[in-house]
């Protein structure tokens, strides 16, 4: 968990929604893949499933921070190629200390726009958020690999959504859920100067739970 969930907004709102730059190649590369999986649920990369799905970094350059949407393969890669473990989430309890986490946590943390989620037939939503826009706390790695068809060099960039135990009144559908940011702490997981820590993480799960017992449950699946 969470291996399934909706986006079903448009680039504007989320670069709205997310204060994100306004870059018009990030920008068309969004909106292509919203109007591609406009009625499919983004669901985990992998060998028969190429889909790259957005992501919100923040990362310093020049002495200034740039946040910006990039598509990116949903399984956390390690080296230069997708880890050998099921890594499309990362329990918020084994986070610190961890060679494959211990990393990506300290400076590349993302948020991980959604609409919903899905969970063994049911479908979680936040209604009264913005356009019903949310976000999941994200990890994010970048690894250098092969192009397969030119074998020229290429820049990888993949993501893990981070879980946390489930609220009580969703631990009887599923024991865990995603780990949803409130938007007051948006800033605070993006800022690459930010060392992310046990402090850090402790605050955010306790801000988590207000947001969770918010959340709408519906019956629904995924569209696909």
């Amino acid at each position: 968990m969470c291996a399934s969930y909706g986006l079903q907004i448009t680039a504007e709102d989320i670069h709205y929604g997310f204060s994100v730059i306004d870059d018009r190649s990030s920008m068309v590369a969004l909106s292509g893949w919203l109007e591609e999986f406009r009625d499919e649920a983004a669901k985990p990369t992998g060998v028969n499933r190429r889909n790259l799905n957005p992501i919100i970094r923040e990362r310093e350059k020049a002495g200034e921070h740039r946040r910006t949407v990039d598509l990116a393969w949903w399984k956390l890669w390690i080296g230069k190629a997708p880890a050998k473990f099921p890594a499309i989430n990362a329990r918020v309890e084994g986070l610190v200390g961890s060679g494959a986490w211990g990393a990506p946590l300290k400076s590349r943390r993302a948020l991980v726009p959604a609409t919903e989620y899905y969970e063994k037939g049911h479908r979680f939503e936040l209604p009264d958020e913005p356009n019903g826009l949310f976000a999941f706390a994200g990890l994010w790695n970048v690894a250098k690999t092969s192009d397969p068809t030119t074998g020229d060099d290429e820049w990888m960039l993949s993501y893990a959504i981070v879980t946390q135990p489930a609220s009580s009144h969703i631990a009887s559908i599923h024991d865990r859920m995603p780990l949803i940011l409130p938007r007051d702490l948006y800033d605070e997981w993006l800022d690459p100067e930010r060392v992310g820590d046990q402090n850090l993480l402790d605050d955010v799960v306790a801000e988590s739970r207000s947001v969770s017992e918010r959340l709408k449950i519906s019956e629904g699946t995924s569209p696909r």
